[in-house]
């Protein structure tokens, strides 16, 4: 049984989960909702070939990753400029926010991160220099000061919505790896990754953190103990350890039971697989996560006497 911090108790996760309902998130482009009337619509005067795209996402999200690491700023700081990238578009709506200024996007939503997580206020001449050739001529820092107060406004100057940083440090605290520097770097790293692709919208930072957790702690342990983990049915391939989460000591504490996370974890461990080189998971049975099941809370040595359902 694992002995938990005092910190760790099922009211601090409920916490977390409340801020995840008081600012959701969705993929805004599986919806079909199309936007009128809007001001960035009227002003840029977008065709549906201009609007903004996956593609153009991933390209922004890229961005904020380039100037996060150039600037060396802290993770957090990364988590809060992609949603305030993607929560801004999720207001205006794609259809309505021009592609070609993704990159403007990208570029003031570090700048605003920096402002909140960073000790030190950042420059917008000096961000911007951190930009290519070409990007450099389109973006002006009054542009983004105009863009910046939008955002502002649109996003009603709050800018409390979580990251998956907190819940994944809580999570490998509870699992027993929060010493463990590898399997920490490793889930950031999968959290980071996930932005990259829009269907992780989705899913809470929290399930994302959760499922970014049991991945890295496969990866790590798949080579310092094969013990760890169970043989599939399936020659060869191992199954991922989900027991270690698929526990009533885990699931009580942290609100979220293995079913609650299976769909998440089957998606990103396919994305991983299909998207990263080499493939890390590339000996484990992805395909086994869709059919695993809840513990049973009933102990297999209960005897129940049937006798009074005659």
């Amino acid at each position: 049984m694992h002995q938990h911090h005092p910190e760790f108790t099922q009211t601090s996760y409920l916490r977390i989960r409340a801020m995840e309902e008081a600012f959701p998130m969705r993929n805004y482009f599986a919806s079909t909702k199309k936007a009128t009337g809007n001001k960035i619509a009227s002003m840029f005067g977008i065709q549906s070939k201009d609007a903004m795209t996956e593609h153009a996402r991933s390209y922004g999200i890229q961005k904020i990753f380039d100037l996060h690491s150039k600037k060396d700023y802290k993770e957090e700081t990364l988590f809060i400029a992609c949603g305030i990238f993607d929560r801004y578009i999720n207001m205006v709506g794609p259809e309505a926010f021009p592609k070609g200024t993704a990159c403007s996007l990208a570029t003031i939503s570090v700048l605003m991160s920096a402002k909140l997580e960073q000790p030190i206020s950042p420059s917008f001449t000096r961000m911007i220099n951190l930009l290519n050739s070409d990007e450099k001529k389109t973006i002006t820092k009054q542009g983004l000061i105009d863009l910046e107060a939008d955002i502002l406004i649109k996003l009603g100057f709050d800018f409390n919505f979580p990251g998956p940083m907190q819940s994944l440090e809580r999570y490998l605290r509870i699992l027993e790896y929060d010493n463990v520097k590898n399997v920490f770097e490793m889930g950031y790293q999968i959290c980071k990754f996930s932005l990259n692709e829009a269907k992780f919208l989705e899913y809470r930072p929290s399930q994302i953190a959760a499922c970014s957790a049991l991945i890295a702690i496969s990866i790590f342990k798949e080579e310092e103990d094969p013990t760890f983990f169970k043989n599939s049915s399936k020659k060869n391939l191992r199954l991922l350890n989900t027991d270690i989460w698929n526990n009533e000591s885990i699931t009580d504490i942290s609100g979220y039971s293995i079913i609650d996370l299976k769909d998440c974890l089957f998606n990103l461990s396919d994305f991983i697989a299909g998207n990263l080189s080499p493939n890390r998971l590339k000996n484990f049975d992805i395909e086994a996560i869709k059919s695993v099941e809840t513990y049973s809370e009933i102990p297999k040595n209960l005897k129940l006497n049937l006798s009074n359902l005659k």
